[in-house]
């Protein structure tokens, strides 16, 4: 003989959690602003076909029976599916509108950003973006970020935050054919006699971890002839055959395919960094943010580095 559904209803599993969540149906119908007796008799229906006190009930008070407070604990995790799946409806159905504050560092707006805004803007010309660039770790709840890019270790993520893989990056070692024509470079360690440009910012005295195929590190200190924290000009510099930089693959592709850089000890990089998306949570996450989230997810994979 099959057996028969429990809840013909869900909302009679709501109306439990909300009495047991508020300790009284008086409580629980003030919140759900429907009448005491209505809500009475549609838990009193719930415990009829589940066969079983889910409450005690007397004149001053209701608590929850034991069985209650284990049957509670379901009761909530199933509403919490279907709220998020309604959720997924509601979005669907939403068109994107106000505004989303997405963070992002100077070099992956100019790479990855920048390029495709009007792109998402003509798409979805009710969302208002607020860009804020900066290459500082920011709080996204603290300071009211809806979305952030970040490029940080695979072991470097935010246990409290939604993370999105998108791709990898890593540091490569670049020069002009002029000046390697005059280098006698074989080795990562022979960086040290070499005239270096450095992208970030250090010290006099500075130190490029690389590792090879095979994930054997070596530690070179140097003393670069150019720091900067701007890609730009150390890739202009390393152009006019200043000296080798360490610069993201991203950042110099296009000087590469173009032969204004070669690669140089090809096959050693910096380890591999993550390009992810971060944002607070899937839940009760806004249209216009989800468009944007959606969009990224789509775009920046082709952009960077494969994982292979």
């Amino acid at each position: 003989m099959a057996r028969q559904p429990i809840l013909e209803d869900l909302n009679d599993l709501y109306y439990f959690a909300m009495v047991a969540e508020h300790g009284g149906f008086s409580a629980a119908a003030r919140m759900l602003d429907i009448p005491k007796s209505r809500l009475s008799a549609r838990v009193a229906v719930l415990e009829n076909r589940l066969g079983a006190r889910l409450l005690h009930r007397t004149t001053r008070n209701v608590t929850l029976t034991e069985l209650g407070a284990r049957f509670f604990a379901h009761a909530q995790a199933s509403i919490e599916q279907a709220l998020s799946a309604q959720e997924v409806v509601d979005v669907a159905s939403a068109v994107p509108n106000g505004m989303v504050r997405i963070c992002c560092p100077a070099l992956a707006t100019r790479l990855y950003l920048a390029p495709h805004l009007p792109t998402f803007m003509d798409k979805f010309p009710g969302v208002r973006l607020q860009v804020i660039t900066t290459d500082r770790r920011v709080d996204l709840l603290a300071e009211s970020i809806d979305v952030a890019i970040r490029l940080y270790r695979s072991d470097d993520m935010e246990p409290d935050l939604v993370t999105k893989r998108l791709g990898v990056s890593r540091r490569i070692l670049v020069a002009s054919k002029g000046y390697m024509q005059r280098s006698t470079l074989s080795h990562p360690e022979d960086l040290r006699e070499e005239r270096t440009l450095v992208y970030g910012a250090g010290d006099e005295w500075q130190e490029w971890l690389l590792v090879n195929s095979d994930g054997q590190p070596v530690t070179v200190k140097h003393r670069p002839m150019l720091t900067c924290m701007d890609s730009e000009a150390v890739l202009n510099a390393a152009v006019h055959g200043l000296g080798i930089a360490m610069l993201p693959d991203a950042a110099c592709k296009t000087a590469l395919d173009q032969g204004k850089l070669v690669k140089v000890l090809d096959g050693w990089s910096t380890p591999e960094l993550v390009l992810h998306l971060v944002f607070p949570s899937r839940r009760y996450m806004l249209p216009s943010v989800r468009s944007l989230v959606d969009f990224l997810t789509d775009l920046l994979p082709p952009l960077t580095t494969s994982d292979s």
